[in-house]
């Protein structure tokens, strides 16, 4: 697979202490939430020329003013909706995502890759950049992980990412941020 040069991904989870994005029934719990961490979190989406994500996360959340690709099995290939023209649904099976972003005409800049756990996953070998903020107070038993292999600090530590400062962003919610990078960067 041959990306182009000039395009950087980075990741963005918010996980509990436990290493969870969400609750058994795959939605985000109060105790999850951080104002400090969704800031940073929309400033970043706000600065990225596209948002990846899956289909759960986008029917969640839909936001019909930031460019998307929704990873989805519901279609052969790449496929765009009928009146969400900033939307491309995108099969993994049916191309790579280096295809996908030349016939999309993304070429060089920040896609921000914003979960689920498939697509987070998905993007393992890619990551230029994962921002990680932990609620550390939160444990989300049964919940959904942000990397079905593990707690995501191990995850992202088996795929030659390394961590930066860890930041206390929010004291009253005891949540932290560390931006993990591929080794030598």
């Amino acid at each position: 697979m041959l990306l182009p040069p000039a395009v950087r991904f980075t990741g963005h989870a918010i996980v509990s202490a436990d290493g969870m994005i969400a609750d058994a029934d795959g939605r985000m719990p109060p105790e999850l939430r951080s104002e400090a961490d969704w800031q940073r979190f929309q400033a970043a989406l706000d600065q990225s020329l596209l948002v990846v994500l899956g289909r759960v996360g986008h029917r969640r959340h839909p936001n019909p003013g930031r460019r998307r690709l929704v990873l989805t099995r519901s279609v052969e290939r790449l496929f765009a909706p009928a009146g969400e023209p900033l939307v491309t649904l995108w099969n993994p099976g049916g191309t790579d995502i280096g295809a996908v972003l030349i016939e999309l005409q993304v070429t060089e800049g920040n896609i921000a890759v914003a979960g689920g756990t498939g697509t987070f996953e998905h993007f393992l070998p890619y990551y230029d950049a994962f921002v990680l903020a932990e609620a550390h107070r939160s444990v989300l038993p049964g919940g959904r992980p942000c990397f079905g292999s593990g707690h995501p600090r191990t995850v992202l530590a088996a795929a030659g990412l390394v961590p930066g400062q860890t930041e206390i962003i929010d004291r009253v919610n005891c949540v932290t941020e560390t931006i993990w990078r591929p080794r030598g960067r």
